[in-house]
């Protein structure tokens, strides 16, 4: 058994478990539930924060935490202390003694304060090494190691039955809370094109609604007991799927019940079959598969907590007009952005060290980053007197510093519309992290002297704006990395309307892989695929497309094999790299009215761009075998401005378990190029990306930027070339006014 399917049986063990009994007691990791890893607290007073989730399925009659701290040996005890709060309620209270540096924690917290939703956490350290005042509060020697990384979390809940009304399919069924069991079973009659569309909307639905975390998805046709079930079905169909009342009216119905589960061995007199109330059962029905795809738009669209009936009968529904390149919280070039527009609010620096303030930036991913324009950030902002002139807010960029701004009037001051320019090459592709960090240092700050710091105050106002140039979307492929960014190229468009699944072999392990892939980049982008098309077979005439390819090797069409990396079927046609070295920047001719040519020099975005290799090629017999999964990208053999992406194994199961681990952040982070293959047969999966095949280009340029191309690859050329057509201006300008001088002398001349 592969570690992957032992840890599913465990994984449905455990649901098995919580849901066999009222009540039941979970252990947890801590770095599973919040983002937190082993954290150092220095100074005289420092604090750490992290958020625990709770489910609205989990009502918690009280929890445990258990941590390891180190400290140092240096503090004294009687005024250092380490204390932890769950909603600023202190739980623990623990003496730092130099003594017995090493500690094991064990804080209960009352089923009270974990209440559902995000219950904010924190440690607060007040710690020294002297009783003296004259004590420097930043000594090397203050510091406390917090052991978070091993920590963990004990629950004793009880499951909250699941509500029967429509409105908790936005607010109870899909949490992104939810750390345990995501499950969801989705149930259609046949594979037919019609009810594939729909199943995948209600897929990119409960993706959505998970925000950042990764359903489990399983496509089948009958209920599955254990988990939460959604039925999609013409009326006709649906007495054999989903037994018990009709579910409404002739047009799109959407009705939410408990799953009804057959008992293996029932007591005398009471029923086979029982209804699970943990457990939902999602009825998505209609006349006809037309109505039905409405039925399934309304079921992925659905974010408010109404209505609150049973059953809902969707009348009509009009969906969004959307433009290319929209993403969710993502930016368009030429456009300004407030900090407010970007989620954040006026800000206050206080004390010394402040924590930062980040912005995110999410990019296109096809966007052109010249690196001759640049983005203007507009700060308004004001700070306090009697600071040291050496007091500074500092900008970064994905935490790399950028620029800094002197806070050095020691009356204060007010800065409106103070102007930084960065340059848009160190932007990179997707989410872009935009830091303020304020250094704000007392007037006085001698060692035995009151330190003043109520002074030490910087506010930034959220009218302050970020600016972004006006650049074209030009983009250098195959990139399989973009994919996991915002699904580009085949996400160019938020509703994926120009984008096309093919399967090249119908059965449920196929149609699931591509079920997982299509709620994978609707979760992505941040909207559902309402315009995407769906075909059981490979059609030339209709899939002019960016096209998602999915199928066992042996069942791919010949003319998208011959292209793919991995060409050919038996014999294999691979590349091997060899001696990798790096890649050499070489200023070749510049044609200014190509558009092939241009910015090839400006565009280190590749593995290609960086290092280079000598490849060698070969034929082999084989083909991928047990335990391997493939994703390939590559041009449209028919459409020069389309890219297709390949999703293959050797075998159905291989397939559809590969797709389930592009869901993992680690798979994900290791993908690059135009050949990512996944090794499953690891207890983590095991990844290896490759750049073999030839590069194309998406976009459209323009013509200025074969300009800028040549003036950054050849600089004193242009220089040169800038005097010289100085020079023949002055000399025509010259020329122009003697003879004008001339004409005003002797006018019988003229």
């Amino acid at each position: 058994m592969r570690p992957l399917k032992a840890l599913m049986v465990l994984g449905l063990f455990l649901v098995l478990v919580v849901d066999s009994s009222a009540a039941t007691t979970l252990r947890v990791p801590l770095k599973k539930i919040a983002p937190v890893q082993d954290h150092q607290l220095r100074g005289t007073m420092d604090s750490y924060s992290f958020t625990v989730p709770v489910p609205a399925r989990w009502s918690v009659l009280k929890a445990t935490l258990h941590f390891t701290y180190v400290n140092s040996s240096a503090l004294i005890p009687r005024t250092s202390r380490l204390i932890f709060t769950v909603h600023d309620q202190t739980l623990a209270q623990v003496r730092l003694n130099p003594d017995t540096p090493e500690g094991e924690v064990t804080v209960p917290i009352p089923g009270a304060l974990l209440k559902t939703g995000y219950n904010p956490c924190n440690f607060w350290i007040s710690q020294h090494y002297t009783d003296e005042q004259c004590e420097d509060p930043f000594a090397p020697e203050l510091w406390t190691w917090l052991n978070l990384g091993e920590a963990y979390l004990v629950f004793e809940l009880e499951l909250v039955p699941v509500p029967k009304r429509v409105s908790a399919i936005a607010d109870f069924l899909f949490d992104p809370r939810n750390i345990f069991d995501t499950r969801v079973n989705l149930v259609i009659p046949e594979l037919s094109p019609g009810y594939l569309k729909a199943a995948s909307l209600a897929a990119a639905g409960i993706a959505l609604r998970y925000e950042y975390r990764a359903p489990e998805l399983v496509l089948s046709h009958t209920l599955r007991p254990g988990m939460d079930n959604i039925v999609i079905a013409a009326h006709k169909d649906l007495p054999a799927l989903a037994p018990g009342e009709p579910a409404g009216a002739d047009g799109p119905v959407i009705a939410v019940r408990h799953l009804p589960e057959k008992k293996n061995a029932p007591g005398p007199g009471k029923p086979d079959v029982v209804e699970n109330p943990h457990r939902a059962l999602v009825v998505v029905s209609a006349k006809d598969e037309a109505n039905l795809e409405t039925a399934c738009a309304a079921f992925a669209s659905l974010s408010y907590s109404l209505p609150d009936s049973s059953s809902t009968r969707v009348a009509a529904l009009k969906l969004p007009e959307v433009d290319e390149h929209m993403l969710q919280k993502g930016l368009l070039p030429g456009r300004s952005y407030t900090l407010a527009s970007l989620g954040k609010r006026t800000t206050e620096f206080r004390n010394i060290s402040p924590p930062p303030l980040e912005v995110e930036l999410r990019l296109p991913s096809d966007l052109y980053l010249s690196p001759n324009t640049f983005v203007s950030v507009i700060l308004h902002m004001a700070y306090g007197a009697a600071m040291r002139s050496d007091s500074v807010l500092n900008i970064k960029l994905n935490g790399e510093f950028i620029s800094g701004v002197r806070l050095d009037n020691p009356k204060g001051d007010y800065f409106k519309a103070y102007r930084v320019d960065i340059p848009l090459s160190p932007f990179r592709q997707g989410m872009n992290r935009l830091g303020f960090e304020a250094e704000l240092t007392p007037l006085h700050t001698n060692k035995c002297t009151l330190i003043q710091t109520e002074n030490l105050r910087l506010t930034l106002f959220d009218d302050s704006m970020v600016v972004l140039p006006d650049v074209p979307y030009w983009i250098k492929m195959p990139q399989l990395d973009l994919f996991f960014q915002d699904a580009f190229p085949i996400g160019r468009w938020p509703d994926l309307r120009e984008a096309a699944v093919v399967l090249t072999e119908k059965n449920l392990e196929a149609a699931n892989a591509a079920l997982n892939v299509v709620a994978l980049s609707s979760q992505k982008i941040g909207f559902p695929p309402f315009g995407l098309t769906w075909l059981t077979s490979y059609e030339p005439e209709k899939t002019r497309k960016d096209m998602l390819v999915v199928g066992v090797l042996s069942s791919l069409p010949r003319s998208f094999v011959e292209k793919a990396p991995i060409a050919g079927i038996d014999p294999l046609r691979l590349s091997f790299p060899e001696m990798l070295r790096p890649q050499p920047q070489t200023a070749g001719p510049i044609d200014f009215w190509s558009k092939s040519a241009a910015l090839q020099q400006q565009m280190p975005r590749n593995l290609s761009d960086t290092n280079t290799t000598s490849p060698v090629g070969a034929d082999l017999s084989g083909t991928l075998g047990p335990g391997r999964t493939a994703l390939m990208q590559f041009q449209h053999p028919d459409s020069a401005e389309r890219s297709v992406i390949i999703l293959t194994a050797g075998i159905a199961e291989d397939l559809l378990a590969g797709s389930k681990t592009l869901w993992g952040p680690i798979v994900q982070g290791g993908c690059q190029g135009d050949l990512f293959v996944i090794n499953l047969d690891k207890p983590e999966p095991e990844t290896l990306a490759h750049l073999i095949g030839p590069s194309y280009y998406l976009g459209n340029p323009g013509r200025l930027p074969a300009v800028q191309n040549f003036i950054n690859t050849h600089p004193a050329l242009s220089l040169v070339a800038l005097a010289v057509i100085l020079v023949v201006l002055c000399g025509l300008i010259l020329k122009i006014l003697k003879r004008r001088r001339e004409q005003r002398l002797n006018p019988s001349a003229g």
